[in-house]
């Protein structure tokens, strides 16, 4: 059998089967194999690989504009396969048995990615190790670049499970085993993907994979949620919500999120929780019939007068939700029922799912069936319902598995424990976007003023920052604004409202673009940035540390025709120079947020 398959505005797409032998070519990407025999080729750079077993059949089973999905069946089960027409990789689901490919050189560098989530523990979300390979290596991870530097030939192999830590399916020796002639990726019944192509291009190439896999609707957002003060439920109130839509409409906010304290239930996070048999966080349906019916005694109003405020102004309403962790999940089906009613009674368009405790197979199994399910909920107006996906603490997705799955609430940081940082927080989104879109994730900015005596004479200190520095450090993910709105300054009021309207300006045209970090890993100290880089042009934000050097040059991938400033928050020139992009900002801790047009 054939199929000459075609796609708007990306080409076409081949594939042959007969007598067990597969051929595919994407028109960058070709693909053969042949019993347990089989290889990718991308560019005229091919690696061969060991099938896991014959292919019995296929079929195509899914086509859209921008991929084709394929299931091959074997004599032990099936196996998908996603194809993209514009990408030289392979996405697998699950198979009981690993991937095995060949190293045909002695001249392979390894680099070995491991990202790390329960970010309630830790602060270093990136690890990355490079190796010389010399007979054998095991390593943990899930990204793995394979560099066969002689013949400038790459393999990116891609585990799409948790991470290596909190994986409830691990392989006793790590994730990948090389040997003197093999790279065994341990699948463990995970996903993956296998790309091919120039060592130097892959990392990039895997990051516009991860976006196609992604379920996009629409532009970056932004989001207040007021747990970052610490008054948790305690301020959960009608005529509370109703000051935070007035704030959040005079800076710019796109959705306010109701975070724990909504519900009539006591969660052990609640400032109530010693006064209700101490709460709790899974178990909800044992502790509480009703846990999650809207709490009367707070919204007298019901949710309609939330939600009539909320219209007027342009604002959409989030609510937070804790899936029921208890028993291997084994009441998911009722939890569908929740979400569902939270959007389609209490007008909620995003659900913070928190709380997620992943410690068996089972329960895996169950979440990710539940997610599947909550993805086709719909809203009023037809839109898909939104998540975001709290990472910060137990077993949970992490970055890698359920990659469709909404955005990442990647992390809780508070003034009140002294653990949030402008700096460090920029960091973090500056590693991650190194190799994953960072319009994947959330990351926080808090009132910087609270609490600061609490960090003495420090010179990182939040309070040391302009907020809207605070802002445009974080404004290449979904910024969250994680604070109570009505406590800010005036003065904080405003400097954010400028920038968030200058941000929103642009933010549709930058969305469609990926970002890179430049400049140095963020310390406070040195100089740091984003660059957003499309077709015609493109965007960068620039950040000087408290270094005393006022003047810095960086290094873009691009030459760049004309330069626009569009914000910042001191004096700041720039002047492109045949060493790179050569920047003055006028004070420690400032920032410049720039547009240009390609030549």
């Amino acid at each position: 059998m054939k199929y000459n398959l075609s796609f708007h505005d990306s080409g076409s797409m081949e594939i042959g089967f007969q007598d067990g032998c597969l051929e595919i070519n994407t028109g960058v990407l070709q693909i053969a194999v042949n019993g347990r025999e089989g290889f990718l080729q991308s560019s005229g750079r091919k690696w061969q690989f060991a099938q896991p077993e014959p292919i019995l059949d296929i079929r195509i089973t899914g086509k859209t504009n921008d991929r084709v999905i394929l299931e091959l069946r074997y004599e032990t089960g099936t196996e998908t396969w996603t194809l993209f027409p514009e990408l030289p990789f392979l996405c697998t689901d699950s198979h009981p048995d690993d991937r095995v490919f060949a190293l045909a050189s002695p001249h392979i560098q390894l680099t070995v990615v491991e990202m790390v989530d329960r970010t309630d523990h830790h602060d270093s979300l990136v690890k990355e190790s490079v190796h010389q390979h010399y007979k054998s290596h095991k390593a943990k991870g899930n990204l793995f670049l394979l560099d066969d530097y002689a013949q400038n030939r790459g393999l990116l192999l891609a585990k799409h499970s948790p991470c290596p830590d909190s994986a409830v399916r691990r392989a006793s020796d790590g994730d990948l085993h090389l040997s003197a002639d093999k790279a065994r990726l341990h699948g463990c019944g995970y996903g993956a993907a296998y790309g091919v192509g120039k060592p130097s291009e892959m990392f990039d190439l895997y990051k516009q994979l991860y976006t196609n896999l992604c379920e996009r609707t629409g532009a970056n957002f932004i989001m207040s949620n007021t747990w970052g003060d610490r008054s948790r439920d305690s301020a959960m109130k009608e005529e509370f919500v109703l000051r935070e839509l007035d704030c959040a409409h005079r800076l710019g906010v796109d959705i306010v999120q109701l975070d724990d304290g909504w519900q009539k239930g006591i969660s052990s996070n609640s400032t109530y929780a010693a006064q209700n048999r101490g709460g709790v966080f899974e178990g909800f349906w044992d502790f509480d019939p009703d846990f999650w019916e809207l709490d009367p005694k707070k919204f007298p109003g019901g949710m309609e007068t939330i939600l009539h405020k909320a219209g007027e102004l342009g604002i959409e309403i989030g609510l937070w939700f804790a899936p029921d962790s208890a028993d291997d999940f084994v009441n998911w089906k009722k939890d569908v029922d929740v979400i569902r009613t939270l959007s389609e009674k209490h007008g909620a368009r995003y659900i913070k799912l928190d709380g997620v405790v992943l410690r068996t197979e089972e329960c895996e199994k169950n979440y990710l069936a539940m997610l599947d399910t909550i993805r086709q909920i719909r809203c009023s107006d037809g839109a898909p319902l939104r998540f975001n996906l709290d990472i910060t603490n137990d077993e949970r997705l992490g970055y890698f598995c359920g990659i469709p799955y909404g955005t990442l609430f990647v992390e809780n940081r508070y003034t009140d424990w002294k653990n949030y940082y402008p700096h460090r927080t920029m960091r973090n989104l500056w590693q991650l976007s190194r190799y994953l879109p960072a319009a994947k994730f959330q990351f926080e900015v808090l009132n910087p003023r609270r609490n600061a005596a609490l960090y003495g004479d420090d010179p990182l200190a939040p309070a040391n920052y302009d907020i809207d520095w605070c802002f445009a450090s974080v404004m290449a993910s979904n910024p969250l604004i994680w604070m109570e709105m009505q406590h800010l300054s005036e003065e904080d009021t405003e400097a954010l409202r400028r920038i968030i309207a200058v941000y929103r300006a642009h933010r549709e045209a930058m969305s469609e673009m990926p970002v890179h970090p430049i400049g140095d890993l963020p310390d406070g100290v040195g100089w740091s940035g984003f660059h957003w880089q499309g077709r015609d042009g493109g965007y960068v934000t620039l950040f000087r540390g408290i270094t005393e050097d006022e003047i810095h040059t960086f290094a873009l991938p691009v030459k760049c025709g004309q330069w626009t400033i569009l914000h910042s928050n001191t004096e700041a020139s720039v002047c492109e120079t045949d060493n790179g992009l050569r920047t003055s900002l006028g004070k420690p801790r400032g920032y410049v947020f720039l547009k240009y047009s390609n030549p």
